[in-house]
Order: C-alpha cells, then sequence, then structure tokens
C-alpha cells in the first residue's frame, strides 16, 4: 500500500476519534447532571446487569484490581449512583445496588449504545461480510496496539461485564 493512503488512512480516522471524543464526551451525565467517567458508566452497567454483586465479584468481572473496584465504587457511592446494601444472604458481605439515579445512568447509557448501534448500522448496510471481516480485525489490531503502546494488558476497565450487550 503507498505510503500517502496509510497516511491519509491515519489521518481520517484521527478525525473520526476526535470527532467522536467531542460528541461522546458531551454525554458524560447520562441524564443524571452528574459527571460519569467511562469506568464509571460501566461498573453501573456491570451492577444492573448482575444484581447482588460484592466488591469482589465486581472487580472479577471487570478485571480490575478489587483496590480499582472499590475506589470507584465510592466515587459511585458519593455521586449518589449506588448504595451499599448487607446481603440477604450473608451479613457480613456488602452489596452494591443502583439508586435511582443510577438508573436513570444506565438507561441513557443503554440509549446511547443503541444511537451508535443504529449508525455503525447504517454505514455498513451495504458492506460485504469480508469488509465486515476486515474492519473489525483491524479495530482490534488498532485497540491492542494502543494498549500495548500505553502499557496496558489488553482486558481491563474497558472491557464489557460478561452477561451483557453494552460497552
Amino acid at each position: 500500500m503507498p505510503g500517502g493512503d496509510v497516511l491519509s488512512i491515519s489521518e481520517l480516522l484521527l478525525d473520526v476519534i476526535s470527532e467522536f471524543y467531542e460528541t461522546d464526551n458531551r454525554a458524560t451525565t447520562f441524564g443524571t447532571g452528574t459527571e460519569l467517567y467511562h469506568s464509571e458508566i460501566h461498573m453501573l452497567q456491570c451492577i444492573a446487569d448482575h444484581p447482588a454483586l460484592h466488591i469482589s465479584g465486581l472487580a472479577r468481572l471487570l478485571e480490575v484490581t478489587r483496590g480499582a473496584a472499590s475506589q470507584t465504587a465510592k466515587r459511585l457511592e458519593r455521586k449518589e449512583m449506588i448504595v451499599k446494601k448487607a446481603s440477604p444472604e450473608n451479613e457480613k458481605m456488602v452489596v452494591l445496588r443502583l439508586t435511582i439515579k443510577g438508573i436513570i445512568a444506565v438507561e441513557h447509557h443503554k440509549k446511547a449504545h443503541e444511537h451508535y448501534d443504529a449508525i455503525i448500522g447504517k454505514v455498513l448496510k451495504e458492506a460485504k461480510p469480508d469488509q465486515i471481516n476486515f474492519l473489525a480485525d483491524f479495530l482490534r489490531e488498532f485497540e491492542k496496539s494502543l494498549k500495548e503502546e500505553k502499557g496496558q494488558r489488553t482486558t481491563g476497565s474497558n472491557k464489557k461485564c460478561p452477561g451483557t450487550n453494552e460497552n
């Protein structure tokens, strides 16, 4: 592939990433009036999908350390998105529950995913399966390279919570 083609694809991809970031960044309150970080909304989504989770279970599902899960949960508790309650099965175990505000955030998050799914579906409507496979492979490799560049593992807080279709 000629170098000019690679350069133009690189520039286009960076423009798309920038545009997405600017668009997505405006929606970080998810209908609650409270700013939520990427890791926070995905933790809320995971709690919604797996009721009665405790911190250790949540950390395992999100593939983060227990300390990272605990810190994020504390932020969400301060933001009144979750509450900690004693487990009905074991009084010594604390489980996480969504508040009304947390439920609203999760619902708006799902709608945001549906919106992006519709846009992508419209763009790829006429694509052939091999084109879609190429694009998916390219994006996976690009993501992997970015994570390696940052020195991160290829799984972690950006990983979707098992048992959900949300990212």
